[in-house]
């Protein structure tokens, strides 16, 4: 009988053992900068981080030849978020944003910085070299 209570505390502190765990891990994590960054920063932190990171885009490129001496990919951004163009190139050219209209001219050896707010309509759009019209990156607007 003895042993049939202590399964039954035994059972009943597992229970409450877990249910006391929750609590436990918050605590440790908001006294823990190191628990939170390895277990709630993917869940917690990365809606609003992402969001930062959309706000305000800046891309580099550096053109060699015409082309961009790495490679952009894609950049996605909201409608009414800020995109920053910084562009050195080895010749004169000029760049052009589709969609919202802006050109950038560069010189050679010159770095260019130009920061426009992304207004238009959702959609795909294309930052190209307008004398070669090779494609640099692709602005998705969502």
């Amino acid at each position: 009988m003895a042993a049939a209570a202590l399964l039954i505390v035994a059972g009943c502190g597992d229970d409450e053992g877990s249910a006391s765990q929750n609590p436990t891990p918050l605590v440790t994590a908001e006294t823990s900068p190191s628990d939170t960054a390895s277990a709630e920063p993917a869940v917690a932190e990365s809606p609003s981080a992402s969001a930062g990171a959309e706000q305000d885009q800046t891309v580099e490129i550096d053109l060699v030849g015409g082309k961009p001496a790495e490679k952009i990919g894609n950049v996605t951004l909201s409608e009414g978020d800020t995109l920053t163009l910084v562009v050195t190139s080895d010749e004169a050219y000029e760049l052009h944003v589709h969609g919202l209209d802006v050109s950038i001219a560069v010189t050679a050896g010159e770095t260019v910085t130009r920061t426009f707010t992304v207004d238009i309509a959702p959609g795909s759009y294309e930052v190209e070299v307008e004398e070669t019209g090779f494609l640099l990156f692709n602005l998705k607007v969502k």
